[in-house]
């Protein structure tokens, strides 16, 4: 273990008070004190043009029919189906007055975009100050000098989404696999800043530099070593004498190590302060266990905090062998997801809180590792941060190899996205390549040099494959098996696995399934991946425990919308809404049922894959992580089995012979309980199944599905999914309407017209229009967006339907914790 360097000093078991209130939180960075941070989410004016002005710097006089909208904000709300090129592509402009405080003369003001789709265009009292090409990275505007002080500002940004072969992806929508909406779909906000400051990584624009750099290069549960690197500026006009300090601070405010050095800068000057600490008895970040610290940095002149960072990190050590991945010295195998980031009517405009949920709902199916063809919104890595879900950080590409601005664009984009995610412990691997690509092997070393140039040391790892695999001499990682029995030296990571389809013309597949077409294509869907999973692990060695496989994630998590076919994916366990299908408990049924995680749904689990009506399956299946199985129809046990055989799989499904499925066994057309008909002589049953995990012979879950009766109720809830709802005039929340039976049975077959109406502080996104309101059920759910206003308060959801007693529910926004520049 090395010792730390002179002017360094750790602290150990002192308790201290909880940090300062932080102004605002984005992107896992935290600002306060030295620094003011003011959030541009609110009071944008937008104009979206009816007719091409792709040429256009500004829209004309005559059609400047400003619409007041709020951020994160879509181009436009597309309809309930937007694959197929259906999206808006085209030119757009946002606009933002704001008025420049006349105390930031002798300060530096930042303007920072998380991400804007995907040329972008930014003015600023008609004076052109940048042009930024590729909407998933971000980028910061140095406003200094530029402002009116004391007077309003006006800022404009122009935003074009059309086809750009030389903006990586690249390729045109309409043949993308994937679809790139517009609009300023991420945030936005301001910093002013001391002349004298920690640069942003960005701006910055140093290779392995700029801002705040944290790595932790020995790790053990005793003790482990953080070095933090950070990157200084001195814009004022003489020399400077400072203090750089770093404090880490556990979740209980508590401050467990620190260090301070003196920095002596001359006048525009940077330097660089690199300070080591020593942690003892760490609690150390792992899928299993995400234990998180903050990381404070703070510039003073003697007592004067000029500048201040936090910078939410993970102690952990990563290290990949051909025999697989191991955190913290311990071999893990990361069953994951692919996702891309869009939703029915808004696009790419999911709020922060949308970000989380999405991880989180792929993190309660067991799901422990991550991937995607680009960047995610920094809250989504945010989430992964905190739920312990493993990240391959991805460059924008698919299929598409453009020019030479393309190429050096795609070598910009592979710096910027290390420098972005490179603090978060769930960023594991990094993707330069292009996905599915022919590339040159000249780009194929550049971008693995970039990447490893951008994360010196021995914990950054590589990924990536093309179409003729010139990148896995380069790679650290490799895709698929085929690869590695080529490369017997290096690990393997299954980067998309599960999909099928009967060809790429006609794209249908077994896997392929909307929620809402019944039981049996999503029984086959789910049985599918189980036997391809089993398969994939028994040719690479075994069940998960031996394989060679450091991970596997599945295409895709979640379903999502393509430019090339005008149907949506429909091989997601979520659907467009984030509703589970039966796959969705397949991968749930994979965790360990013996592990408990801080914030995650987690443990012995068991679900029923069958609605129990006359037209289901006599063969239940059920997918459980227990070891045995009690099955009971109608309050009579059935049997009590172990699992199906045959798999390697942690956890293989279970079948069960039922005998449901006589005619007066149907309640389909019933409105009352078990009751005898004297007429006829029948016994009606309302069929009902349950099933009883059992782990060491005792009961640790249970499942019970009831057949569905007569529709006669709607029932809604909110799907908060562990966030709450923001009054900042653009967050939203999902509220499902659910058609049930009088005993509250979701009917799988309901297809009704749901109409929402709100009062209070909300209002409905989109209209009859696009298909959002009213909407039809599908499998006996309809979901409406609600959107907060920029108001607190209580918001009165109520949904109709013709035949069907109405309800109503109460959603509550609570006031935002960032500022706004007015």
């Amino acid at each position: 273990m090395n010792t730390p360097g002179s002017g360094t000093m750790a602290l150990r078991g002192i308790a201290a008070a909880i940090l300062a209130a932080l102004t605002v939180s984005m992107g896992g960075l935290a600002f306060a004190d030295g620094r003011d941070v003011y959030s541009l989410k609110q009071g944008w004016d937008f104009f979206r043009p009816a007719s091409d002005m792709r040429e256009a710097a500004v829209p004309p006089d005559g059609d400047r029919a400003w619409q007041q909208v709020s951020l994160p904000h879509s181009v436009r709300l597309e309809p309930l189906n937007a694959s197929g090129g259906r999206n808006y592509q085209g030119p757009c402009w946002y606009q933002k007055r704001f008025t420049a405080d006349d105390g930031w003369k002798n300060r530096n003001v930042y303007l920072h975009f998380e991400g804007a789709m995907q040329v972008a265009e930014v003015s600023l009292n008609g004076k052109k100050l940048t042009t930024h090409f590729g909407g998933y990275q971000p980028f910061t505007v140095d406003l200094t000098g530029q402002m009116d002080l004391g007077k309003a500002n006006t800022l404009l940004v122009k935003l074009d989404n059309s086809d750009n072969a030389e903006v990586p992806p690249g390729k045109p929508q309409a043949q993308l696999d994937f679809t790139y909406f517009g609009g300023l779909y991420r945030e936005v906000w301001v910093e002013v800043l001391d002349r004298l400051h920690i640069t942003d990584e960005i701006l910055a624009d140093k290779a392995a530099g700029g801002g705040v750099f944290v790595r932790t290069p020995e790790v053990a549960a005793s003790q482990a070593v953080v070095e933090v690197q950070t990157d200084l500026a001195n814009e004022r006009d003489s020399a400077v004498q400072c203090r750089v300090k770093q404090e880490l601070v556990d979740d209980a405010g508590r401050v467990i190590a620190a260090a301070v050095e003196d920095a002596e800068l001359d006048k525009a000057a940077c330097r660089t302060c690199r300070q080591t600490m020593v942690v003892e008895n760490p609690k150390l970040w792992h899928p299993c266990h995400p234990d998180l610290y903050t990381l404070r940095t703070t510039i003073l002149e003697g007592e004067k905090i000029v500048d201040n960072r936090t910078t939410r990190m993970g102690i952990r050590r990563i290290e990949f062998k051909p025999e697989g991945l191991f955190i913290n010295g311990e071999k893990f195998f990361a069953s994951g997801f692919n996702r891309h980031q869009d939703h029915p009517y808004v696009g790419y405009a999911l709020p922060k809180s949308q970000q989380y949920r999405d991880a989180k709902k792929m993190r309660d199916a067991g799901m422990t590792s991550f991937r995607s063809h680009y960047p995610q919104d920094p809250a989504f890595m945010d989430a992964c941060d905190e739920l312990g879900i493993l990240c391959i950080v991805s460059n924008p590409g698919w299929q598409f190899f453009g020019n030479h601005t393309w190429v050096d664009r795609l070598n910009r984009n592979a710096r910027e996205m290390v420098r972005r995610d490179r603090n978060h412990p769930c960023a594991v691997l990094w993707e330069p390549f292009p996905n599915e690509t022919n590339y040159s092997e000249k780009c194929a070393r550049s971008l693995n040099d970039i990447v490893h140039e951008e994360y010196p040391g021995d914990q950054c790892f590589t990924a990536g494959s093309g179409e003729t695999g010139k990148g896995q001499k380069y790679v650290d990682v490799v895709w698929e098996r085929d690869e590695a029995n080529k490369y017997q030296d290096k690990p393997v990571w299954a980067r998309e696995w599960g999909d099928s389809v009967d060809n790429w013309d006609d794209q249908q597949g077994r896997v392929r399934v909307a929620r809402g077409w019944g039981e049996i294509p999503l029984i086959t869907q789910a049985v599918n991946h189980a036997m391809k999973l089993d398969a994939m692990l028994k040719n690479a060695g075994g069940g998960p425990e031996s394989t060679r496989f450091s991970g596997v994630c599945v295409w895709a998590g979640i379903d999502c919308y393509r430019g090339y076919h005008h149907q949506p994916f429909y091989g997601g366990a979520l659907d467009l809404f984030r509703l589970p299908k039966f796959d969705y408990y397949f991968f749930q049924s994979q965790r360990d049922p013996t592990l408990k995680v801080k914030n995650v749904d987690s443990g012995p689990m068991v679900f029923i894959a069958n609605c129990a009506t006359a037209y289901s399956p006599s063969a239940v299946t059920v997918f459980s992580n227990c070891e045995a199985i009690r099955f009971s129809e109608n309050g009579k046990v059935l049997a009590t089995q172990q699992p199906d055989a045959g798999y390697v799989l942690a956890h293989p499904p279970f079948t069960f012979q039922t005998k449901t499925g006589k005619v007066e066994q149907s309640t389909l057309n019933m409105t009352r309980d078990l009751a005898a008909n004297s007429e006829s002589g029948y016994i009606y049953e309302t069929s009902e199944y349950k099933a009883e995990g059992l782990i060491g012979g005792r009961v640790a879950a249970t499942h019970t599905v009831k057949a569905p009766g007569v529709m006669s109720r709607i029932d809604l809830e909110a799907d908060g999914a562990g966030r709450e709802f923001t009054a900042d005039g653009n967050d939203w929340m999902r509220v499902y309407a659910k058609v049930c039976d009088k005993r509250g049975t979701v009917h799988p077959f309901a297809d009704d017209l749901v109409a929402f109406s709100v009062e209070g502080e909300g209002a409905i996104v989109g209209n009859a229009a696009i298909g959002a309101n009213p909407v039809r059920a599908e499998a006996g759910i309809a979901t409406v967006l609600i959107r907060s206003t920029a108001t607190p308060g209580r918001i009165k959801v109520r949904a109709t339907a013709f035949g069907l007693k109405p309800a109503e529910i109460e959603i509550e926004s609570k006031p935002p914790v960032a500022t706004e520049l007015k």
